[in-house]
């Protein structure tokens, strides 16, 4: 079975300002778009204030080169336009989103835990960057090296 919307044919900033739509009607007040060198929208950066005060920032990505590889593989073959992979991406992104809006909704979550693996911390790097660079930190039971 082909990979969610691949059938995706609406344009592109569409279905970006649909997830930034999303992100402000659920409390964000603040959002920039990240570009790659391409000139796409590769990331949106938000701000969210946090249960305990203050504000936090998370970066959510759109890892559209590496999903392009994913579809590549799947032999996807409706590459109508350089702009399909990132298309479709987007489509899906904003698909997650809108899931996760509507688990917020049910109160059974707040919106920093539904981000949390996209918050940025002081370093810059989002808390997923973190743990990746470092897992035995955050593993149960302490550090798994042995001497």
């Amino acid at each position: 079975m082909p990979i969610k919307n691949y059938t995706a044919s609406r344009p592109t900033l569409e279905y970006i300002g649909k997830v930034q739509a999303a992100l402000i009607a659920h409390g964000a007040n603040g959002i920039q778009m990240m570009f790659d060198g391409d000139g796409r929208v590769s990331a949106l950066a938000f701000v969210l204030p946090s249960p305990q005060g203050g504000h936090l920032t998370f970066q959510l990505p759109c890892e559209w080169r590496r999903f392009e590889q994913v579809l590549k593989h799947q032999n996807v073959k409706r590459w109508d336009d350089d702009d399909y992979a990132y298309r479709v991406a987007w489509a899906n992104l904003k698909d997650w989103v809108e899931a996760q809006m509507a688990l917020y909704e049910t109160q059974m979550v707040t919106m920093p835990q539904i981000f949390l693996p996209f918050v940025k911390g002081n370093d810059g790097r989002t808390l997923f960057e973190q743990i990746a660079e470092n897992p035995s930190k955050y593993l149960l039971g302490g550090n798994t090296t042995t001497a």
